[in-house]
């Protein structure tokens, strides 16, 4: 049991903002996680003292997740003990009660999560974060959802030609109906949990493994600077933060983007 972390990155993308993703690990426990809070879709802010609701989601989730699951507790009903707590926080915690918060000032965060115990990892993650893993044959295994990060580029594509109150609509939409306790997405909805995707997989002890959210998978989608694989190779070469300093550099070139130009990317290199 246990995973050797190599190196962690958080960048707001923004200067002196906390930004909306987190990261975590227990490397003693054999887990590591990123979380990806989505940008707030209104001007009203739930969580007094918080820089948004989003980035409130992903610390508060990512503090829960400290705890780690009871012996062979399955990763759903983890989750599902998880969001509770976070939910009873968030009434604790709001200016106003939960019932009054409307759909789109609800905050969602997508998530990857990684559980090793010996040579078996479990991959279990929500929205559009994404892992690679080595797996000791020469291949990279890539783990997510990747049509989700296409469509949300194709989408912002299409929203780019629109005026900024009609991208607030459409964003207010999405948010209220991510909010669907069936979404499987990080929320304030504990039956979430059990629309979560999961995967378990057999990784040879030191196996490689990035965890990262979508800002960091830019590289790959929509950039198409690297591969997977190539990915993976380049942050074992570099480390996180020359990789990250060489996204910003590409991000400050003319280049086909989604709506936020720097997006907050957040990843952990680690070995299994």
């Amino acid at each position: 049991m246990g995973i050797e972390v190599l190196s962690t990155v958080n960048d707001p993308g923004i200067p002196g903002r906390s930004g909306d993703d987190r990261y975590g690990f227990d490397a003693a426990g054999g887990r590591a996680w990123v979380i990806d809070g989505a940008t707030d879709a209104t001007e009203l802010k739930p969580f007094p003292g918080a820089e948004s609701g989003a980035s409130w989601l992903a610390e508060t989730v990512s503090r829960r997740l400290v705890a780690a699951p009871a012996v062979d507790e399955e990763a759903r009903a983890y989750f599902d003990r998880v969001l509770t707590d976070v939910r009873a926080e968030a009434e604790r915690s709001s200016k106003v009660a939960l019932s009054g918060v409307p759909g789109e000032a609800m905050p969602v965060a997508s998530a990857m999560w990684l559980r090793c115990n010996g040579e078996t990892c479990e991959f279990v993650w929500a929205g559009d974060c994404f892992a690679i893993a080595g797996n000791g044959a020469g291949e990279a295994l890539l783990i997510g959802t990747q049509e989700k990060a296409d469509t949300e580029t194709r989408e912002a594509a299409r929203m780019l030609s629109l005026s900024q109150a009609e991208r607030w609509a459409i964003l207010q939409d999405q948010r209220r109906a991510a909010n669907a306790p069936e979404r499987g997405l990080i929320t304030l909805y504990p039956a979430a949990a059990a629309h979560l995707n999961t995967v378990s997989l057999t990784l040879p002890r030191g196996s490689p493994v990035l965890l990262m959210t979508d800002g960091f998978f830019r590289f790959v989608a929509p950039y198409g600077l690297d591969t997977p694989a190539s990915l993976l190779a380049r942050v074992l070469k570099d480390g996180l933060a020359v990789a990250t300093s060489s996204l910003r550099q590409h991000e400050a070139t003319p280049h086909s983007v989604r709506l936020k130009a720097r997006d907050d990317a957040a990843a952990i290199l680690l070995r299994s």
